[in-house]
């Protein structure tokens, strides 16, 4: 029974950590951004919608696993909250809109704006509500 309870809370642990939360998040998105892009790319030919679809999802994916390593790692250190939580955002923001733009551009996506939009602001919120969760956690740590 005591084996079975210490599994049980090893993947509770594991289930909750941020790489466990990162993955789930990167499928996610490599679902909805490929179909964003197929469909944002729906007037060109079969080829094209199948390369933005792709390239977006990837790219998605591979971005929503760093955005989350990345927010983690510039949250850290002794600086005060606020800006712990500007550098984590901007930085990752920044980065987030600059490698869309060039991943797009580089491959030749037709609707290179269109296509990335959603991830802007998708993964813009996707970098707040992480810091911010980390603040709270952070927060509620120190009151208990």
């Amino acid at each position: 029974m005591e084996h079975a309870a210490a599994q049980s809370s090893a993947m509770t642990r594991l289930l909750r950590s941020p790489v466990a939360r990162s993955i789930g998040a990167s499928l996610v998105a490599f679902v909805f951004y490929a179909v964003w892009a197929a469909w944002a790319n729906r007037m060109h030919d079969t080829a094209m919608i199948q390369k933005a679809a792709v390239t977006q999802g990837a790219y998605s994916a591979v971005v929503t696993f760093a955005m989350t390593s990345l927010v983690e790692l510039l949250y850290r250190g002794s600086a005060t909250v606020r800006l712990r939580l500007a550098r984590s955002i901007f930085t990752t923001i920044l980065l987030l809109v600059t490698s869309s733009v060039g991943v797009h551009l580089l491959v030749g996506t037709a609707e290179v704006f269109v296509t990335v939009l959603p991830s802007w602001i998708f993964g813009s919120a996707y970098a707040v509500i992480y810091a911010a969760g980390l603040a709270r956690a952070e927060h509620v740590g120190a009151r208990s």
